[in-house]
């Protein structure tokens, strides 16, 4: 499967972005807007994290099974260098900042604004508020936590899965 391929999965449209030792890493398109959460530019313990790893991910795994969506690490680095927040491991994610920029070609501008999970720094520099979003031109700023706007859920899947043709 080739990078930028566009896959039906669950009645969405996902976009292959790389072929990783784990599995078919992917992004969807905008599936609603959402807040990042109510206070906290920290992924970790944000809304949208605890969202896409129940609610979402419970529909993705009666889709295709849970074994078909591999979990994986999520670095939590901010746009200043602060690595405060550390790291975590999701089934399902936001794509970070770096990621967006290496798999920019693949991701075409559109019609709103998403999050990513790359805050612009961290409680030790006084910043627990705003967060790095991608704008409908494909720029990246920022935006406020408390705030919605479009949520692009990434994931890593089983090969398998498009094998069969799920």
């Amino acid at each position: 499967m080739k990078n930028g391929t566009i896959v039906e999965i669950n009645g969405r449209k996902w976009t292959v972005l790389d072929q990783t030792e784990k599995g078919v890493f992917c992004i969807c398109e905008d599936i609603e807007d959402m807040r990042f959460d109510k206070e906290s530019n920290n992924y970790a313990n944000s809304a949208i994290r605890k969202y896409l790893n129940t609610e979402f991910l419970t529909d993705m795994e009666r889709a295709v099974g849970a074994e078909n969506i591999i979990a994986f690490e999520r670095d939590l680095f901010s746009l200043d260098g602060q690595k405060e927040y550390g790291k975590c491991e999701d089934k399902v994610s936001l794509i970070s900042v770096d990621e967006y920029r290496k798999y920019r070609e693949y991701l075409p501008n559109t019609k709103r604004w998403w999050w990513t999970l790359t805050p612009d720094s961290t409680k030790c520099n006084g910043d627990e508020i705003w967060v790095a979003v991608v704008s409908p031109s494909g720029y990246i700023c920022s935006y406020g936590c408390y705030n919605s706007i479009g949520v692009r859920p990434v994931c890593i899947f089983s090969p398998s899965i498009f094998e069969s043709g799920v």
